[in-house]
């Protein structure tokens, strides 16, 4: 009887420990489903396209991406010359002021798309003190390409590439909410970004 006592015990101890594992094997499954989906998602919202880089000496042809760098945002700016809402944010200096203390975590990517020439790009960058090194060409294509809804527009990358928040033509809130929106992103607090009904938050895990 005790023998038999002791199978049954023997076999219910067994049975829950292979319930278990199948619970924690399913449990494990579940969530790495969960991360590939996540991952998937923000795949599908990085950002990458080719640009011609001015510099001083010339123009080189390169993919926007070759600029991200780990640990920093990039904002990449849409912008023609011209455009009067762009030129009244650079010549107030917010973006300037917001380049001069993150510097060491953003980088910011002035694109312009409208068959601009390189030496009016860089007369822009001296006229209005541009303090950050990166300015562009870019196709006018990159508009639909983007859904750019505006130009100018910014849109916040992370150090992956992947597109966080994007705001459209808002000039006293890249004053107000830029150094809160950039802290946010480096944290990888995302879900706070649906706190800045100025901007479009982008969904990406």
């Amino acid at each position: 009887m005790r023998r038999k006592n002791a199978i049954i015990l023997v076999a219910t101890i067994i049975v829950a420990v292979l319930a278990a594992s199948i619970g924690g094997f399913t449990l494990f499954m579940n969530n790495s489903v969960e991360k590939e989906d996540v991952a998937k998602e923000e795949m599908g919202n990085v950002i990458d396209f080719p640009i011609k880089l001015v510099t001083d000496d010339g123009v080189k042809e390169i993919m926007v991406s070759e600029l991200y760098e780990p640990g920093k945002i990039t904002i990449l700016e849409f912008t023609f010359i011209g455009c009067a809402s762009c030129e009244y944010l650079h010549n107030v200096g917010y973006l300037q002021e917001i380049y001069s203390k993150y510097q060491d975590k953003i980088e910011i990517v002035s694109i312009f798309v409208q068959n601009e020439e390189p030496d009016w790009i860089r007369e822009y960058r001296d006229q209005f003190k541009i303090n950050w090194k990166y300015m562009a060409l870019g196709e006018g294509d990159l508009i639909i390409e983007l859904s750019i809804p505006t130009l100018f527009t910014h849109i916040f990358v992370d150090e992956n590439g992947v597109e966080r928040f994007r705001n459209p033509a808002q000039i006293q809130f890249v004053k107000d909410n830029y150094p809160k929106i950039i802290e946010l992103i480096l944290n990888k607090e995302y879900d706070k970004l649906k706190e800045f009904e100025g901007g479009a938050v982008i969904e990406a895990g």
